[in-house]
């Protein structure tokens, strides 16, 4: 386009048309913005009726962030050209990304809308609006466009790579639907992911959905391969200071701790950089603002930051819903910092209520909500969300507040040099692993993983009306040696998997029960128990729980085999509130140790339950098993003690952070930089 604005200009004797537009052209190539626009104004005086000169300046003024100045050339192209012309398509779609830029979505769908309707064969529009749908999560429409996209233009990598991912999400979206030719949506989104990587075999951040994609079916035939390249990926984008994987997914691609450290340095390094404008601007506004002092009698301010708004489909949100309330307000004032819009559930209503101010950071600026943590007087931001859904890491960039600690929602580091602490436990982040996290360590009693099973779940206490589901009706005998592991599945690794086979061919009563989280899975994992020389049918498989019947179901299990992969974190929690022993195995970073953690909090589980190696892990799954007595014992002792038991007390676990903030504080405030903290029993 900018090229052609030059050409199309008429020729003029008193102007060398050629020359300027050449010129223009030079500059904008070379990144010149502001001599491109000259250049191209130029040319517009001279014959305003150019389509393609309003078009160019258009681009310029889009290359430079300026969205509504972009908007207006385009609106002038369209003018110019009547709305109806051969470009007028691409004048909208152009329009579509600018508007889509500046985060009006509405706007740019209606854009791209127009633009379809005047050339409805054109795939990168279907490509662009079904990536917006995808933004907005609306993704019946985006696995529409995407599908078209692909139907226009087969050898498009782009079309074939977004209908993969829309097609991953439409998994959760239209539950047990499929796309045509296929079983279910996982196994659309394997083959379209896997055309992806035909078309284009570099791209390294198709990979890594593709390795999602089947990981979540538990398709491992090519996950050795695939975990060489994306370690190679890895090493590529670090070598130019460049995040590669999401953190939390980068769990599943067979990363070391060293390697986790790496990968979420380079991204606290970019959501750094990218506030630098809203920095300065809380910088600017706290200018002869002084650090805050201690409160009557030595409160300590904090505000909790959760990007997703403290939502009730957040295990966070589920968890935490008590604790606010019972902060000792005697030791704590709390701002409750909600970065996603209300979804009025009860858990976000308790939180709401257990806070001493509030702040709906969804309808302000990070640069506001910067502002209004500061006007708070706040000591301790704590971030729990972390690097995982609805993420607000950019606060933690901007605000003004003199201690940052991540607590139980991203499980590892964020490497961030503004985040100060991470919360954990002696089992979760030992001495030796302390290399492996940027953050100080704030080592609190039993475990950091706060539950709320004592105020919110006392139907397994037989404290509730609901009818108690029957082995029978949950698809077992009263002789079947039921082993569950109700974790996501892409948690399962071939390893474990194997071990758990050899449990199976030791122990003949024994099932394994799993949550039917993906027909495809169903399918990939009984096949490969059969491989094993399993019955499939030992394999069961059950829908999801409704709440008030979950845990009365999942407490029918013998023994829950936890994955060393990615532990039961919650799930875990949850388990051992209903009176499941678990078996675990802790790795090497902070997602594969917390159900150590767990486990240590509880009086009954002897340390025996947290094995040694695979080996290990297997002999200890084939004693309980056959030891009926011994593993009743354990099963009982666990329900005799979830009253008094330390992991669920949620109080008493409330009242170690609050003790591990207050040493943060005098740390901070004898003027030392932040260093480990353990808190005593």
């Amino acid at each position: 386009c900018v090229s052609g604005a030059a050409k199309k200009a008429k020729a003029d004797p008193k102007a060398d048309f050629q020359k300027i537009g050449n010129k223009a052209v030079n500059d904008f190539q070379s990144g010149r913005l502001d001599e491109a626009y000259e250049g191209f104004r130029k040319l517009q005086e001279m014959d305003p009726n150019n389509m393609e000169l309003w078009i160019a300046t258009g681009q310029v003024m889009q290359m430079k962030g300026m969205y509504n100045d972009a908007v207006d050339e385009y609106n002038q192209a369209i003018k110019v050209d009547g709305g109806h012309g051969s470009r007028a398509w691409d004048v909208y779609s152009k329009m579509g990304d600018v508007l889509n830029a500046a985060g009006d979505g509405k706007q740019a769908v209606e854009a791209y809308d127009v633009s379809l309707q005047l050339k409805p064969t054109e795939a990168s529009t279907y490509i662009a609006r079904g990536s917006l749908w995808q933004q907005s999560d609306n993704y019946r429409k985006a696995f529409a466009d995407f599908t078209r996209a692909t139907e226009l233009a087969p050898s498009l990598s782009n079309a074939w790579s977004g209908l993969g991912v829309a097609m991953m999400y439409m998994e959760h979206v239209d539950a047990g639907g499929a796309p045509p030719g296929f079983g279910s949506y996982d196994e659309g989104a394997i083959h379209a992911l896997r055309k992806t990587m035909k078309l284009a075999p570099s791209n390294m951040q198709v990979l890594s959905n593709l390795v999602m994609a089947e990981n979540r079916v538990c398709d491992w035939d090519f996950r050795a391969k695939h975990q060489k390249q994306l370690k190679r990926a890895l090493r590529d984008s670090a070598a130019q200071k460049r995040n590669f994987a999401p953190p939390f997914h980068a769990f599943e691609f067979g990363y070391s701790a060293k390697e986790m450290k790496v990968n979420c340095k380079y991204l606290a390094l970019q959501v750094w950089n990218d506030a630098a404008a809203d920095r300065k601007q809380a910088e600017d506004a706290a200018k002869g603002r002084k650090e805050v002092a201690l409160g009557k009698g030595n409160v300590l301010n904090v505000a909790y930051i959760n990007g997703a708004g403290f939502h009730n489909g957040t295990t966070t949100a589920r968890c935490l819903q008590s604790m606010f309330s019972l902060h000792d307000r005697s030791r704590v004032r709390v701002l409750g910092v909600a970065g996603s819009g209300d979804d009025f559930s009860p858990e976000r209503a308790s939180i709401k209520r257990g806070c001493d101010a509030w702040v709906d950071a969804d309808v302000l600026t990070v640069a506001e909500v910067a502002d209004r943590i500061a006007e708070e007087g706040t000591h301790i931001m704590v971030d729990t969300t972390g690097y995982t859904m609805k993420q607000k890491t950019e606060i933690l960039a901007v605000a003004q507040a003199p201690l940052v600690l991540s607590f139980h929602g991203f499980p590892g580091t964020m490497g961030a040099h503004f985040v100060h602490y991470l919360a954990a436990d002696r089992l979760t982040t030992p001495p030796e692993h302390q290399s492996f996290y940027t953050e100080k360590a704030v080592i609190v009693p039993d475990t950091y993983l706060i539950n709320d099973h004592k105020q919110s779940r006392r139907e397994v206490l037989g404290e509730g009306k609901t009818a108690i589901p029957t082995r029978k009706e949950l698809g077992f005998s009263e002789g079947d040696m039921i082993l569950a592991s109700f974790n996501q599945l892409y948690k399962i690794d071939p390893e474990i998997f194997e071990v758990w086979m050899r449990v199976m061919h030791a122990v003949p009563a024994a099932k394994i029960w799993m949550l039917k989280f993906s027909h495809a899975a169903e399918v990939y994992l009984k096949a490969s128990a059969k491989k094993h020389g399993i019955d499939p049918e030992r394999m069961v498989f059950s829908s999801k729980f409704p709440k008030e019947t979950e845990l009365l179901a999942k407490g029918h299990a013998d023994l829950f085999l936890d994955t060393p992969l990615f532990n039961a974190h919650t799930t875990g929690g949850d388990v051992l509130w209903a009176g499941v022993p678990i078996l675990t195995l802790p790795g090497d970073n902070f997602a594969s140790r917390v159900a150590s953690g767990l486990v240590s909090s509880t009086e009954s589980l002897p340390p025996l339950m947290i094995a040694r190696n695979h080996d290990d892990y297997g002999d200890l799954a084939i004693q309980l098993c056959k030891d009926t007595k011994r593993r009743k014992e354990i099963a009982d002792s666990l329900r005799s003690e979830r009253e008094r038991a330390s992991l669920f007390d949620t109080k008493k676990l409330t009242g170690n952070i609050e003790v591990a903030m207050s040493l943060m504080w005098d740390i901070h405030a004898a003027g030392e930089k932040p260093m480990h903290c353990v808190v005593r029993s």
